[in-house]
């Protein structure tokens, strides 16, 4: 699965080809990033991997995501958490972060935020619950 970045971007309005709809996957490590991929993808659900939390926020405002799954990223996470929630105001989101501030107000914004590093175990455990 390629990655996509900014040159590369293209406006998307539907659902992926997948029964069970689409995610989006912005996650600066590449372990926790084929992980997260193959995990949604055995929960039915296409993956769309960005190399950047700017693409990422651009595709989350013209497709239809049933997950975000982000993080690892250089911006601040609770920036990262309202852009994301402005740019899609459905979708489950998902952060990866290691610390984060009482004052990020993510539950809030009903953002999970998954503290890493995670095995495939914990990692399946936090995307699971899809409905």
């Amino acid at each position: 699965m390629e990655r996509s970045d900014a040159a590369h971007d293209a406006p998307r309005s539907r659902r992926g080809l997948s029964a069970r709809g689409a995610a989006l996957v912005c996650l600066a490590d590449p372990r926790a990033e084929l992980a997260t991929m193959l995990i949604l993808q055995e929960l039915g659900l296409s993956v769309d991997l960005m190399a950047d939390p700017q693409s990422a926020i651009r595709w989350a405002k013209q497709a239809r995501y049933e997950i975000i799954v982000a993080g690892g990223t250089p911006v601040p996470l609770a920036t990262l958490a309202r852009t994301l929630r402005d740019a899609a105001p459905e979708p489950r989101i998902v952060l990866l972060a290691e610390e984060w501030g009482r004052d990020d107000d993510l539950d809030a914004l009903g953002v999970q935020v998954l503290r890493p590093p995670l095995d495939v175990n914990a990692l399946m455990r936090g995307l699971a619950p899809l409905q």
